[in-house]
């Protein structure tokens, strides 16, 4: 979609002021893989990697009508960029709005691979049934991911639009398999989205409890420059990774 059916058009210099913005948070947290969230195009996130200096820039167009999409920055090389967007749900539509993808990235031999989404919103699932899905299918792909590839690192994450305790987020959190590296680290209570004045826990980043191990940090990022950037602030993680 360019853009999406709901979008306002902004102008080039917004645009251009918004990339640079962003591009400043992104050298600053100097990511090797990053998952982003509210992209509108290949041409935007081309940009936008030109900027930040990575070699690997992904984005496929899903059915949002704001034409948000989720994308990918990259160092490492990229193998597979899998999409899940042709899934449906119980009721027949098209399960991702915004999709869900698996991004597998390698570099000497050792394997890391991210799933990524952006879970609909409680403005628009209020009840949060088809959040619920989207997390127990992307829970789904990432235990598949791990019994097939057992060898990599499998990371999963993104914008879902929940609470650590909501019962949307219940099939990725509840039987502790998959960990929330915050709450390692005694970051429970960070808020990662702001808005109406008060902040919200929406954005995760969880890797199985077998690779618990694997975790030197985790942070959130905040600053001015983020604050400029985004209504949402970064979840980063530092993670020994290779062979």
């Amino acid at each position: 979609m360019y853009p999406g059916d709901l979008d306002e058009v902004p102008l080039a210099a917004a645009v251009e002021a918004k990339l640079a913005r962003v591009a400043a948070v992104l050298d600053r947290v100097d990511a090797d893989l990053v998952m982003l969230q509210e992209v509108e195009n290949p041409g935007l996130v081309a940009s936008l990697a030109a900027r930040s200096g990575y070699p690997e820039a992904r984005l496929i167009d899903a059915f949002d009508p704001r034409g948000i999409d989720v994308a990918l920055l990259s160092r490492l090389a990229v193998d597979r960029y899998v999409s899940h967007l042709g899934e449906l749900a119980s009721d027949g539509r098209p399960l991702w709005s915004r999709d869900c993808v698996e991004a597998h990235a390698a570099e000497g031999g050792a394997l890391l691979v991210a799933v990524g989404s952006h879970l609909v919103s409680r403005i628009t699932d209020p009840a949060g049934t088809r959040r619920g899905e989207q997390a127990e299918r992307m829970r789904e792909i990432a235990d598949l991911l791990r019994a097939s590839e057992p060898e990599a690192l499998v990371v999963v994450g993104g914008d879902l639009n929940d609470d650590p305790a909501a019962a949307a987020l219940a099939p990725l959190l509840d039987d502790g398999l998959w960990i929330d590296p915050l709450s390692v680290f005694g970051l429970e209570e960070s808020w990662t989205w702001l808005g109406g004045g008060a902040g919200a826990r929406f954005d995760y980043l969880l890797v199985p409890r077998a690779d618990a191990w694997r975790l030197m940090s985790a942070a959130v990022f905040d600053g001015a420059d983020v604050e400029a950037a985004s209504d949402h602030r970064p979840v980063v993680l530092d993670l020994l990774w290779g062979r």
